[in-house]
């Protein structure tokens, strides 16, 4: 039996849904190996030992996979985003189909075969609308001779560290134009001698840069997002953008004092533009619908994608003008809109005040009037009496940490004539399809992975429940 700090000789199997290797030796015990892809033959280094698994470190490739390629990026393997970048388009689709489908039957409980394969992203590189960008003093060096940029990065994460930042020199994710605007910016603070927040010590000024492209109206929208406001340094970072960046739109200094890493802020200053900017929706019907991005909108960050989901949920959802639906979870109305087109009434509950006010005022604004938005936990709103109105269909978003139990045990009591479950997280997903169809009194009717997220190891997933 291997031991810690053993080196031995594996056949890869399949990815588990963390991207890692599986290979199974002797006595089907199993080794997950980072930088591994199925199909390989590789010598691996046990890092970690378990009754039942060992975790390994990559030591050398004795035969590669047909399915391993060359990664565009230079900085695969580093930054922390696409973990599979290197494992052909097909390969991912499948990959990220078997992330569902293990989902499903082995942690839901779901003797369900039928899961068709992931829908396929039209664009694979640069198709994100949103990066996140974060400044650190903690400098995550690739070449530890390299003594440039010492003590200052913008770029992104590297896995496992809590403040290490790699200065990114391009990413594939998103245009030309934002890599950029993201060396133009990193060269303009570090020559400024600017210092940057540290999450040690909570001091420092600079926290994130957050640039937004439109990709149906063609905007450019930059947030600069700073621990305290300086009026002479946000005006001198202005000009230097508008001079050597003709495309932008609005450039915004975003405020946030908060010690956690999230990239929303409490104030804004706008210092270019009109400091938000539009994007157009396109539903399978034809029909478009416009919406205003403020700089702490969520607006899902593949827009081609995110319209095969929404049609998909609609879809699965099968309403008439007959249907009164709800829509939970529902953010700033996206889905509520394209559930508008069929259904009789669509009522959207959403916890965040301000995306309620921006999908009452988006509503307005594309002339949608079947459409009636509520600030509500979702756990009271359906205990209440307006919860238990005569709904039809509802339907679900929720993030990532899925449904609270409660809610599970609600709806697995309800008369909704069909549930649809549109989730990122396939995993909690699956864990509460298992609680709302314990009782018998609802079963699964279809299934639709969705990969918003090439090169990643996410992808998004759409399940209609039916009432026995």
């Amino acid at each position: 039996m291997v031991g810690k700090g053993d080196e031995i000789v594996v056949d890869v199997d399949e990815l588990n849904s963390e991207g890692k290797g599986v290979s199974r030796i002797e006595g089907g015990f199993v080794v997950f190996s980072a930088g591994t892809l199925p199909g390989d033959k590789a010598l691996v280094k046990i890092t970690k030992k378990k009754s039942a698994y060992a975790e390994a470190q990559l030591v050398n490739l004795l035969s590669h996979s047909n399915q391993r390629i060359s990664p565009e990026c230079m900085h695969f393997g580093v930054c922390g985003g696409c973990k599979v970048q290197n494992l052909d388009y097909e390969s991912q689709i499948k990959f990220k189909t078997g992330i569902v489908k293990n989902a499903i039957q082995r942690i839901g409980g779901f003797n369900f075969p039928d899961i068709p394969e992931a829908l396929r992203s039209p664009e694979i590189f640069f198709y994100r609308n949103k990066m996140e960008f974060s400044f650190s003093d903690d400098v995550w060096r690739e070449d530890p001779g390299d003594k440039s940029h010492r003590g200052f990065a913008l770029g992104l994460h590297v896995p496992g560290f809590h403040s290490k930042i790699v200065n990114i020199e391009k990413c594939h994710l998103q245009s030309s134009v934002s890599n950029f605007i993201l060396e133009l910016t990193r060269e303009f603070f570090h020559r400024k001698n600017i210092s940057c927040y540290s999450t040690k010590t909570h001091e420092g000024f600079l926290r994130f840069l957050v640039i937004r492209e439109t990709k149906r109206t063609g905007q450019l929208m930059i947030n600069i997002i700073t621990h305290d406001y300086d009026e002479e340094i946000m005006n001198e970072y202005r000009s230097h953008l508008l001079t050597n960046v003709k495309e932008i739109d609005t450039i915004v200094n975003s405020i946030t004092r908060r010690k956690a890493q999230v990239a929303f802020a409490e104030e804004s200053h706008v210092l270019h533009g009109s400091g938000s900017m539009t994007e157009k929706l396109r539903s399978s019907s034809g029909k478009e619908y416009v919406f205003d991005i403020s700089p702490n909108s969520f607006f899902q960050t593949n827009i081609f994608q995110c319209e095969k989901l929404f049609d998909t949920a609609v879809g699965f959802a099968e309403i008439t003008k007959d249907d009164n639906v709800l829509d939970l979870y529902c953010g700033t109305g996206a889905i509520s809109f394209f559930l508008s087109e069929k259904a009789g009434s669509v009522t959207g509950v959403e916890l965040v005040e301000d995306s309620v006010n921006d999908a009452r005022k988006n509503a307005e604004h594309n002339g949608i009037n079947n459409c009636t938005f509520t600030a509500s936990d979702i756990k009271v709103y359906l205990e209440s009496t307006e919860g238990q109105k005569d709904f039809s269909v509802v339907v679900l978003d929720p993030p990532r940490s899925g449904l609270h139990p409660k809610i599970c045990e609600i709806l697995s009591d309800a008369k909704f004539r069909k549930i649809i479950y549109v989730s990122c997280n396939p995993h909690t997903q699956a864990r509460d399809l298992q609680l709302i169809c314990a009782k018998g009194n609802y079963e699964i009717e279809r299934v639709q992975p969705v990969d918003m997220f090439p090169h990643t190891i996410h992808v998004e997933n759409v399940v209609s429940l039916s009432k026995v």
